[in-house]
């Protein structure tokens, strides 16, 4: 049998175990993430989720955020290009007749293009291996041999490629020879690299050795991907195919209280995610993204949005294998009730916690405030991971920092994080004439609710910015009115901080109370307010408009309800909350509202809008003791003084106690003033007669 028979047998069977080698990884990764728990509501939504895939996987949407990405794009649709172009060598390889060209010249340019986009990738790739190893930016695992291996099988995928093509262009080889027209780079290598080389040589034992060069080193790159870095070519597409659709972004999932069979609440083992989840950490790119963004990993704080993802997938693995193992190959199902748990995946500190676990230090420097979640260029929800870690150790385990076991009591006892008698929820309104609200033959009247907050009610500060607000609504004679005593917490302490369980009965009674009261639309002055109320009470009845009250004065100003004429000679930086921002994509009210008025200047800082960094408020850090590493507030405080601006405009009370603060702890209280949005516009408006 000659060589020419004999190649296309081997081939082919090469070819096939590759492929059957591929497919056994990627079905064990499914059946390694389909141990978690079952997800609905997947499938929901089609159009909305193929917009997604064009948006985030083939147009690379949040890749192109940082400059860097670019280099991504090139090498993403260089592979595309490839990959379509390597149908010619694939097929060829098996079936000698076939050629691209079968498609004319729609074929002949698809050769084409992939033979440059190859020399591309080439260029691409010293740039990637020039920011690692000597830029080295800290968000990158630089140090990963794996990265290193996966850029040198990219580039020797390439060099074999070009060896071969070129040979046989030298040579005359006829299955690329009579069509070097259609290789130019290949061609052009043809004529110089392989000048010397006699057209025997190239045509022969060169060419030949160079094509299953290149054969081993693809279909060994296909076959490396799903046990490296590179898994995120399995795990991205489908995992922003599948990205949560079901509740808004902001929301976290109700927990199920009625279940009497359940034994803990929250995750504390790898098979407690949902299956989704899971899959989440194939998707993980490693670019770090996530990291930049975090305020806690900026401030040395043992949480790595990266790192946690990481640790999730090391732990399904140390445990999941074992158990299937155990199992049929072709069984998919979730993990029996009872398995052994080789790895706990919540240890209490830092110190001993080995690949694969996650301490409750990294767990409780988390401020949700979604900056990992926004960055993601495929999607995976870091938050939504580590608030079910975070319930499992607040509802199952009991291990709460002392200092939230007393906000919880305080909440309990009084419908407040500060404990203050829930008796004095509405002093701060007494001489100011405001209405109550107080049965459903209000709604007729009133047309806002205005929902003060537990920092409205009770926080010396933020009385100021709820004072100045109702003086704004006064003059728009807009209807409103608010609750008095009857207001509770909205509940957001509780849920951040893992007491679901607290959450959701609270939830209920507000729910309840607002139902029978006929509310229909609340304007709230608390972005944490705002989205509990308008991203997680739907889920227990409470279908409100709800407005924060940036967007209720961009409004009013736009209608021409309120009139601005007092000049301010200030210079302005925003900081954008992170729940009114981020979480809810409202950059503009606040914004607009503040360039509304006479003579202000507004200017931003370095990290603003979608890459605004956290005041540190969040996530239950308001109620809570910071110790480890340097205080986000600070940081963020920085990054406004940076700036030059005389004043720092904020839409939060809880970003107005950090950034103010911050101010103090660098001796600007003098030169520099915090002022809520509503504070600002109140002193431009015109003045009664």
């Amino acid at each position: 049998m000659s060589y020419e028979t004999l190649k296309p047998f081997l081939f082919g069977l090469l070819f096939l175990v590759a492929q059957a080698g591929f497919a056994w990884s990627v079905w064990r990764m499914v059946r390694l993430a389909r141990l978690g728990q079952d997800k609905k509501g997947l499938f929901e939504n089609a159009g909305e989720r193929i917009k997604d895939l064009v948006a985030y996987v083939f147009l690379q949407k949040r890749v192109r955020d940082r400059p860097f990405g670019y280099n991504h794009v090139i090498i993403f649709w260089s592979f595309v290009i490839i990959s379509i172009g390597h149908v010619d060598f694939m097929v060829h390889g098996i079936i000698p007749a076939f050629s691209m060209l079968w498609f004319g010249s729609l074929g002949g340019l698809i050769l084409a293009a992939a033979d440059v986009m190859a020399f591309v990738v080439l260029f691409a790739i010293a740039a990637a291996l020039f920011r690692r190893i000597v830029i080295k930016p800290w968000f990158i695992y630089y140090k990963s041999a794996d990265a290193f291996v996966v850029l040198g099988l990219i580039t020797m995928v390439m060099l074999t490629y070009f060896g071969a093509t070129a040979a046989g262009i030298r040579g005359g080889h006829p299955d690329v020879a009579v069509d070097a027209h259609w290789y130019p780079v290949s061609s052009f290598f043809a004529s110089t690299v392989y000048a010397s080389v006699s057209t025997d040589s190239a045509q022969g034992p060169i060419y030949e050795a160079l094509w299953w060069s290149h054969a081993f080193v693809l279909l060994f790159f296909l076959n490396y991907i799903p046990h490296s870095k590179h898994q995120h070519l399995v795990g991205a597409i489908p995992n922003v195919f599948l990205n949560k659709k079901d509740k808004p972004k902001a929301a976290l999932a109700r927990l199920d209280f009625e279940n009497e069979n359940a034994e803990s609440f929250g995750v504390g083992k790898f098979t407690d995610f949902t299956w989704k989840a899971l899959f989440d950490t194939y998707a993980c790119t490693e670019c770090g993204r996530c990291d930049l963004g975090c305020p806690a990993a900026n401030t040395k704080k043992p949480l790595q949005p990266q790192k946690v993802i990481h640790d999730i997938k090391n732990n399904m693995k140390a445990n999941g294998l074992p158990i299937l193992a155990s199992r049929k190959l072709l069984e998919l199902t979730t993990a029996p009730k009872e398995w052994e748990v080789k790895l706990p995946l919540i240890v209490e500190s830092e110190q001993g916690a080995q690949k694969g676990q996650i301490s409750a230090d990294v767990l409780w420097s988390c401020t949700t405030c979604g900056a990992c979640v926004d960055a993601c260029p495929v999607l995976i929800d870091h938050v939504d991971a580590i608030m079910d870690m975070r319930r499992y150790v607040t509802l199952t385990e009991g291990n709460v920092p002392a200092e939230l076991a007393n906000t919880f009591k305080n909440i309990e006892n009084n419908y407040n994080p500060w404990g203050i008698g829930a008796d004095k929820r509405a002093d701060w309104a007494e001489g100011l004439g405001l209405k109550l609200w107080e049965t459903s033959a209000d709604a007729s009247k009133y047309e806002y609710l205005f929902w003060v907050g537990c920092a409205g009610s009770y926080d010396n500060r933020a009385q100021k910015t709820v004072k100045a607000f109702t003086r704004i609504l006064d003059a728009a004679k807009i209807g409103y009115a608010i609750l008095g005593t009857n207001e509770k917490c909205s509940g957001d302490p509780l849920r951040r901080t893992g007491n679901e369980y607290a959450f959701d009965a609270l939830a209920q009674e507000n729910v309840a109370m607002l139902n029978e009261m006929g509310i229909k639309k609340v304007v709230t002055a608390c972005p944490h307010c705002f989205n509990t109320l308008k991203n997680e009470y739907p889920a227990f009845g409470g279908k409100y408009e709800v407005v924060h009250h940036s967007q209720l004065i961009g409004k009013l100003l736009d209608e021409g309800k309120i009139k601005l004429d007092q000049e301010m000679m200030k210079k302005v930086t925003f900081h954008d909350p992170c729940y009114l921002g981020r979480w809810n994509q409202e950059f503009e009210a606040p914004r607009r509202s503040l360039a509304a008025v006479r003579s202000l200047q507004m200017v931003e800082m370095e990290n603003s809008k979608r890459t605004s960094m956290c005041c540190g408020a969040g996530g239950g850090q308001m109620w809570k003791e910071e110790k480890l590493g340097t205080r986000v507030n600070l940081k963020r405080t920085e990054e406004a003084l940076a700036t030059g601006a005389d004043t720092i405009a904020v839409a939060c009370p809880f970003c107005m106690t950090m950034i103010e603060d911050g101010v103090k702890s660098a001796n600007k209280e003098e030169s520099v003033k915090v002022l809520d949005v509503a504070e600002v516009i109140a002193q431009a408006m015109t003045k009664p007669t």
